[in-house]
């Protein structure tokens, strides 16, 4: 058999998570559970009471469970930073991901400055 490195590089959007109406008790633990683990956190008020807050929206992988909750679907809203990605490569050879990363925009920014050149001689 043949070794056949595959390494892959994609990117997404900044996932953007608001409570828009408080969710306590027993509720935000279930709405904890709706998504990957750290995206929701549960937080003690000083008077005892447990309420659902967003910790960090950027593990969330869009799974959309809260939407299977009747009494959940309208406590959040979800969207996609529009101006903020998160790239992830992966890289199995010599080169540094972060490498590959700068080498990329180098490359993009080359290809960039060529348009930008036969724009203005056309």
């Amino acid at each position: 058999a043949k070794f056949s490195p595959v390494a892959t590089a994609f990117y997404r959007l900044l996932p953007d998570i608001k409570i828009i109406k408080e969710v306590e008790g027993e509720a935000a633990y279930r709405l904890q559970k709706c998504f990957s683990p750290g995206v929701i956190g549960v937080r003690q008020e000083k008077n005892g009471k447990k309420i659902a807050v967003v910790s960090n929206s950027r593990y969330d992988t869009s799974s959309r469970n809260v939407f299977r909750y009747d009494d959940l679907k309208d406590t959040v809203v979800m969207s996609k930073m529009q101006d903020h990605f998160i790239f992830t490569i992966e890289s199995v050879g010599a080169m540094q991901p972060e490498i590959i990363f700068k080498e990329a925009i180098k490359i993009l920014r080359n290809k960039c400055v060529s348009l930008l050149d036969e724009l203005k001689s056309a």
